[in-house]
Formats: C-alpha cells, sequence, structure tokens
C-alpha cells in the first residue's frame, strides 16, 4: 500500500451498473479524487481482482438499489429484460463480490454510495454495502452516500455529477485523515 504522503494515494473504485448511471457517478467520483490527487483505478465489479483491492489505500463501491437494497440475482433478472438484450442471464453483482472480497490490510479505507429513486421507500444499497466493506475489515472514510436517479432508467437527477465529483475529491481528504475506530 502506497503512503499516501510521499505518493499519490492509490484508489480503486468498483462498481456495478445496469443502465449506466452508477457507471457514470462512480467515473465521476474517480475524477474527483484525481483532481484530489490521488491515482485512480475504476472497474466493474466483475473486473475488481482481490490483488488490485489489495493495493488501494481507498476502496469505493458503488451499487444501484434494487428493491430497498443491494441487487440480488433475481432483480439483475428483471432489470434486464429481453429487450435490452441479456435475457435475465447477467453475472454476480456487488453483493456477491462482496462475500469474496479479501480482508483489508492495515489502514484500508472504504466508502460506499449507490443510486437510488428519489423517495425515502425506494431504499437504498450504500448502507449494506458499507457494512460489508466494514465486516473485512475497512474503515470507512465518510459515511455512505446515495445519488438520485429521476426514473428506474434514469436519467440522474440534475446535479448529481457534479455531486459525485466533489464526493469523489471530498473521500481523498477524508481518507488522508487518521481512521477512527
Amino acid at each position: 500500500m502506497a503512503d499516501w504522503r510521499q505518493s499519490a494515494m492509490d484508489v480503486v473504485v468498483v462498481y456495478e451498473t445496469h443502465f449506466g448511471q452508477t457507471r457514470a457517478v462512480a467515473l465521476e467520483v474517480a475524477e474527483g479524487a484525481r483532481s484530489a490527487g490521488a491515482a485512480v483505478s475504476v472497474v466493474t465489479v466483475d473486473a475488481a481482482s482481490p490483488d488490485l483491492v489489495a493495493g488501494a489505500d481507498l476502496l469505493v463501491v458503488g451499487a444501484p438499489t434494487h428493491a430497498e437494497g443491494m441487487s440480488r440475482p433475481r432483480t439483475r433478472g428483471w432489470a434486464h429484460p429481453q429487450t435490452v438484450g441479456t435475457h435475465g442471464d447477467v453475472g454476480d453483482g456487488v453483493r456477491e463480490w462482496l462475500h469474496g472480497v479479501p480482508a483489508s490490510g492495515a489502514g484500508q479505507r472504504a466508502a460506499a454510495f449507490d443510486t437510488r429513486l428519489p423517495f425515502a421507500m425506494a431504499g437504498g444499497a450504500a448502507r449494506g454495502v458499507a457494512r460489508a466493506l466494514r465486516a473485512h475489515g475497512f474503515a470507512l472514510a465518510v459515511e455512505p452516500e446515495g445519488f438520485v436517479v429521476v426514473d428506474i432508467d434514469g436519467p440522474l437527477q440534475k446535479g448529481e455529477l457534479a455531486r459525485a465529483r466533489s464526493w469523489g475529491a471530498a473521500l481523498v481528504r477524508a481518507a488522508a485523515a487518521p481512521a477512527t475506530p
């Protein structure tokens, strides 16, 4: 793991997306982190290897909200009807990926975000992601964050991409601060 005081903080942003909004947020979070001086890798959940995660000073995980929380195989199937071309056959999501995340190394920080509908009853995936990250020994740099989509298949609410970029820069600053238990 790099010492952020002597070199750029190594940030890995891992995301699951179905309609593209979570990907768009992940890319903006990454740009914000880069603007704060971090070296950033952005990968889909199926490309996030244990080695990549182990080498990160800050792991940021983003997921879409499905049925009030993280997606499940059933909800991912619903998100991909025949018209999308997947016929409901989709791979693992953040929920399954988190089961295999290696225990964090000393000093590894993490953050979680989700994309969600604009009403409270829709729930959110970020808190579940954050719980799983803590269970693997990561210290959260900040509280989980939600980014609002106007409808199930988008678009993102106006201003959310700019907010994601600002949040990414703030993450790097927060992760650089000493961890609290």
